[in-house]
């Protein structure tokens, strides 16, 4: 059965292939466009929001609307800004859109699922769809049998776009501050857009990454034959074009998208990397952008002020070194450093983590972090803790 399915789904691709070219040209076209899309209806709110419907991607031949909220900081402009992506079971968020607003940028936060920002029911309330809507998520890639113009994925990305090319057109938007951030399955489509789209200044992908068809858990047995996921819409396919700097946040026992996906994916990329891999951090839109780290990210980027970093680590049988950059050319103030390391395998929520001590030792410009690391241990992170915020090196996996 599993062989049927899977020429099945071979034959489809190669049914779409002839249209993948034209699909892939039209995305990288939007992102190069800077023609800000048709916007339908603008309403300013009497709390100080905007709520707008903006064009999307044709579906099944008709004209889709994006709605979204959008709303700037007080103060005069330019204001740098960001466009936001909710994941599984989200919409377009004004609490998301107020803390960015609170870090000095003007956000946009679209709905990639055809719902409006309101709920209806009470035991378990849903989204308001509206009328111009595409297709909600499928699933996990489940409408690879469909064609690439109306697969979530391709209706999504150019969402996204279409965001970006909005913000430009605003007077009060600096063109050349603008960012991206998803969370959960907004996390999947950033890592996917920025693929396409290297105007934006930074982006912050929170739990989601690429390299789903190899993770130990439903993803990776949903896309294992899904041709489509693996030839058209893997982040891993272009992500090395991004070369603005990123944060990779996620929580050390993430429930859905693994470290070892999130790593494979973060380390093909040509700009440099930053990651905050959280022992507390749980999955949920809120817990997504609680964390201060976002923001601050953000301001340092496009303040160009320098931001922790992570590099030449040495590894032996029993022990592991790293350094860190300095700040300032002054000796930082670490508040903590750990090393977290596991023995087991599989999916990284299943392993069972422990905590040793790091020795720090200021070198010149740079601070050394030495831990002992088991010869049993198969993965490991350094985490320090710097004015409240949590800095990570690349997961690391003990060479087989």
């Amino acid at each position: 059965m599993k062989i049927v399915k899977y020429f099945m789904s071979v034959l489809v691709f190669m049914l779409n292939s002839v249209n993948a070219t034209t699909v892939i040209d039209k995305l990288n076209s939007l992102a190069l466009a800077d023609k800000a899309p048709v916007v339908y209806e603008q309403k300013t709110l009497e709390d100080g929001f905007q709520s707008l419907y903006f064009e999307g991607a044709l579906y099944q031949g008709k004209q889709t609307k994006i709605f979204s909220y959008y709303k700037a900081p007080v103060g005069e402009g330019p204001f740098p800004a960001v466009v936001l992506i909710h994941g599984g079971g989200g919409s377009a968020f004004k609490d998301w859109i107020q803390k960015w607003n609170e870090a000095g940028f003007a956000a946009i936060s679209i709905a990639v699922e055809g719902q409006t920002g309101t709920l209806t029911g009470n035991k378990k309330p849903k989204w308001v769809k509206h009328k111009w809507a595409g297709p909600r998520r499928p699933g996990i890639y489940n409408d690879a049998n469909k064609s690439l113009n109306d697969q979530w994925m391709n209706q999504s990305i150019t969402a996204a776009l279409q965001a970006h090319n909005l913000l430009r057109s605003f007077d009060e938007i600096d063109k050349n501050k603008i960012g991206l951030s998803g969370i959960s399955w907004g996390g999947v489509i950033t890592s996917t857009v920025i693929g396409f789209d290297q105007r934006f200044a930074f982006a912050i992908p929170i739990y989601g990454c690429g390299f789903l068809d190899g993770m130990k858990n439903h993803y990776g047995k949903a896309l294992a034959n899904n041709a489509s996921y693996k030839n058209v819409w893997e982040p891993a396919l272009r992500i090395n074009h991004f070369k603005a700097p990123t944060l990779w946040m996620t929580g050390l026992k993430e429930n859905n998208f693994s470290l070892d996906a999130q790593a494979e994916t973060y380390k093909l990329l040509s700009g440099r990397h930053y990651q905050s891999i959280q022992p507390k951090l749980r999955h949920s839109h809120k817990h997504g952008w609680t964390p201060k780290e976002p923001y601050e990210f953000a301001r340092s980027v496009i303040n160009n002020e320098p931001i922790l970093y992570f590099y030449q680590q040495n590894v032996s049988n029993d022990s592991v070194t790293i350094k860190l950059n300095i700040l300032d050319n002054k000796s930082e103030d670490i508040e903590e450093s750990t090393l977290y390391y596991t023995t087991d395998t599989g999916h990284t929520l299943e392993r069972k983590w422990h905590q040793l001590s790091v020795t720090l030792k200021a070198l010149g410009n740079s601070i050394s972090l030495h831990a002992s690391l088991p010869k049993e241990a198969t993965a490991w992170v350094f985490n320090v803790k710097h004015q409240g915020l949590i800095y990570s090196s690349e997961f690391s996996e003990r060479t087989k």
